[in-house]
């Protein structure tokens, strides 16, 4: 086991050798890595701009069904426990009344899931054509600078300067 341990201690030492050799160049031995900020593209796209404004359309409409399906619920409700108050149900009537109410309240948990799936997958289907667009500029970019590696900006731990390829791919991608 202590054979191991030194084995994968003077393995480690000579791979971080290796790459602190070349400590002023963001390349590994005439590798370039790069870097992008999604966070400065992707809300520039008009692909992106177009898509948030027809889903927020499209949320503000659903939100408005199921609010105008909660008022009709309501309205059932306050009329129902008015004649209660009233006396003029049996208790036969009241207990088809609870359990009518029960299932409307049913069906509005059901209606309010459904359209959340709904949004997540329109969602997802306004997304994908943006996010592959991006994605293939973003190939043909790393190919064209000879780029190994491309990694999104917030997810490097630490960076000594390195190449940000950002505005090479907002010009590929036609944003100013």
């Amino acid at each position: 086991m202590r054979i191991i341990c030194k084995i994968f201690t003077l393995s480690s030492l000579l791979i971080l050798m290796s790459c602190t050799s070349e400590k002023s160049s963001p390349s590994i031995k005439g590798q370039k890595i790069a870097y992008v900020d999604p966070e400065q593209i992707i809300p520039s796209m008009p692909e992106y701009i177009r898509a948030k404004e027809e889903f927020e359309s499209l949320k503000s409409k659903m939100q408005s069904e199921l609010e105008a399906e909660q008022g009709k619920a309501q309205s059932y409700y306050a009329n129902v426990m008015s004649r209660v108050q009233q006396g003029s149900m049996s208790p036969a009537q009241q207990k088809q009344e609870e359990e009518k109410l029960m299932k409307m309240q049913e069906n509005l948990q059901k209606k309010a899931m459904q359209m959340e799936e709904q949004m997540v997958a329109k969602e997802q289907e306004m997304t994908k054509p943006m996010y592959d667009k991006f994605n293939e500029a973003l190939k043909e970019i790393a190919k064209s600078e000879g780029y190994i590696y491309v990694f999104d900006k917030k997810m490097m731990l630490y960076s000594e300067g390195g190449i940000d390829a950002t505005p090479k791919l907002k010009q590929k991608l036609g944003i100013k």
